[in-house]
């Protein structure tokens, strides 16, 4: 077996819970796995967390780094770890640092600030969707779900600014359902995180912030068009297919409207999953539509002449 065969038995043991199993593969199979050690360490160090020894986990990272590994998932996964463990400047710096590999500098240049970081493992792909499919000059771009303004940031750094055109946020500020156990922990609200973000761009001039419910904001905006929107915001599905809808009324023909979080779940409402809805917008709006990527994230275009 090669060794990404291997890992994928060991990835594969882990999301079935058995993490004592994917530790004995990955320790009788050491030698063969050197070459992908980065990737190694890391799903070591989530068996270890999932079974309780926090602090082995974050020392076989730290252990990585040391190394001078520049794997971006060591450096996404110990901030993780980090801010679980309320370290939170040195979360902060393995974000940054794991947004540099991704080859966006400006996050550590500009002091970008997050607590958690949902962005990230998106930048490559979305740097091939925006400079291979997404290629409207200038380019009106509307965000629905901000959050702390990191992909807000990145849209701002790398689309808007370079192309010309505008981002239209709309978001709550609240947090999403899942985020309400723990949101009253972090030391600044989440408006706070994405006004200093935005503001760290140097592009607030080419930012408009509308804040309040999706549903609603959209409603007084049914004259304007959008070249590409994203939806991340409230992941029920039943909010997840008015955003879809509404979107759909100002997204320009040929212009595309990406979703997020696919495998979003509910385990106690399954009725509410992400893609029941999404699932449901493809079907409905099949013949307005082509499917260009799925994955964790649908990305689709809308057809012309529609």
């Amino acid at each position: 077996m090669t060794e990404w065969e291997i890992f994928a038995q060991a990835r594969a043991l882990h999301d079935a819970g058995d993490c004592d199993g994917a530790l004995t593969l990955i320790s009788k199979a050491r030698p063969e796995l050197e070459r992908i050690r980065g990737h190694v360490a890391c799903l070591q160090a989530s068996c270890h967390e999932r079974k309780g020894n926090r602090a082995l986990a974050l020392r076989l990272l730290e252990n990585e780094i040391a190394a001078g590994t520049t794997n971006f998932w060591v450096y996404y996964q110990i901030g993780g770890l980090y801010e679980a463990t309320g370290r939170q400047d040195a979360a902060m710096a393995a974000f940054r640092q794991a947004h540099g590999l991704q080859g966006w500098p400006e996050s550590a240049a500009h002091g970008y600030v997050l607590s958690h970081d949902y962005f990230s493992p998106n930048i490559p792909v979305w740097k091939q969707w925006f400079a291979d499919t997404i290629t409207a000059t200038p380019i009106a771009c509307l965000e629905i779900g901000s959050w702390q303004g990191i992909s807000s940031a990145w849209l701002l750094d790398r689309v808007v600014a370079p192309r010309g055109g505008s981002l239209t946020c709309i978001d709550t500020f609240e947090g999403s359902s899942e985020h309400q156990s723990w949101l009253h922990t972090l030391d600044m609200s989440v408006e706070d995180f994405f006004d200093h973000n935005i503001a760290a761009t140097g592009h607030a001039d080419l930012c408009r912030k509308l804040k309040g419910r999706s549903q609603s904001v959209m409603l007084q905006m049914m004259n304007e068009h959008f070249d590409f929107i994203y939806i991340d915001g409230a992941h029920e599905a039943r909010y997840v297919i008015q955003d879809a809808l509404l979107c759909w009324r100002v997204l320009r023909p040929g212009g595309y409207l990406l979703f997020d979080d696919l495998d979003f779940r509910f385990p106690e409402h399954p009725e509410q999953d992400t893609a029941k809805a999404i699932d449901a917008f493809l079907a409905w709006f099949s013949d307005e539509l082509s499917v260009v990527e799925r994955g964790r994230q649908l990305l689709v275009r809308k057809l012309a002449g529609d």
